[in-house]
């Protein structure tokens, strides 16, 4: 049985790009229905346990048979793109877009299977301060390949999608810990590029999106108080790393503001599937309304 919870970004009424936060366990997966009629989805991790429900949700969505028009891997970590090639003979993928970032076990079989799949397809390397449009909808890539770094996590793509205006919006952190943010993502762009309506944080709840080992006092907040996302989403689920960390959720839930019903965090755990829909009512932005 797929289950579902419905979150909404933007007034109820007239959402014309749909969103789709996935529960995969551990790991992340998102559809996006753009306005302009193209299909996007997000990461992937279709294991053997969830196989089942992962893609019936999808098929749902979609229809089985239905192309999808770009797979953008976030970075090469098995939970990540895990099952594409199951993904892909449900609902052919027609490209995979990733940051061209070497992964750490690049000799695993979900990286062999990625990497044979992404050989085969169109592809495009996506690039830190750049923005990819599909109709209204805008993809700012904050965060991918830097030439100084070598940590995977740190290079993974920081996605922030817009529909209309920058602050009717989903932020994806990818697995980047307080690094990127510190040195090359808050320096380039303004407040108002960074606000964000809802959060998808950062590597499943890990508490090294605030922790800078540089500061032995305090916290680093300055992205999340720039975000300062309605309510942030974290996609996890049972695993032998203790995420989400409880600092982590702490913080989080500090600097969302909350949603018209005082909710801050969900967990893809507890909530399962979920559906922001951004929309945008001309004379009528802000607020947002959130479950």
């Amino acid at each position: 049985m797929v289950r579902f919870t419905e979150l909404y970004v933007g007034p109820k009424k007239g959402a014309t790009m749909d969103i789709h936060i996935m529960d995969v366990g551990c790991g992340n997966m998102a559809i996006i229905l753009n306005p302009d009629g193209t299909i996007v989805v997000l990461d992937c991790n279709n294991t053997t346990d969830n196989s089942r429900q992962v893609l019936a949700y999808v098929g749902r969505v979609l229809g089985r048979g239905t192309s999808i028009d770009v797979f953008i891997n976030s970075h090469r970590d098995a939970d990540h793109m895990r099952g594409i090639t199951d993904l892909h003979a449900q609902n052919p993928i027609k490209a995979i877009w990733d940051t061209d970032v070497s992964g750490t076990t690049t000799d695993s079989p979900e990286y062999v299977s990625y990497m044979r799949l992404k050989r085969s397809l169109a592809g495009t390397t996506i690039e830190p301060r750049k923005y990819y449009s599909f109709g209204d909808a805008k993809y700012r890539c904050m965060n991918a390949k830097w030439g100084n770094y070598t940590d995977p996590n740190q290079q993974s793509a920081v996605l922030k999608i817009e529909y209309k205006a920058p602050g009717c919006s989903i932020m994806f952190a990818g697995d980047t810990d307080y690094r990127p943010w510190k040195e090359n993502i808050l320096t380039n762009y303004s407040d108002a590029d960074l606000k964000s309506a809802v959060l998808v944080a950062a590597h499943h709840g890990s508490v090294t999106f605030f922790d800078d080992p540089s500061d032995d006092k305090n916290y680093y907040v300055s992205h999340i108080m720039k975000i300062a996302p309605a309510m942030t989403i974290v996609s996890v689920g049972t695993n032998q790393h203790g995420l989400p960390d409880a600092k982590a959720i702490e913080l989080y839930e500090k600097y969302s503001t909350g949603s018209d019903k005082g909710n801050k965090l969900y967990k893809t755990q507890d909530k399962h599937n979920m559906k922001p829909s951004v929309s945008i009512i001309v004379g009528h932005f802000p607020p947002y309304s959130l479950v």
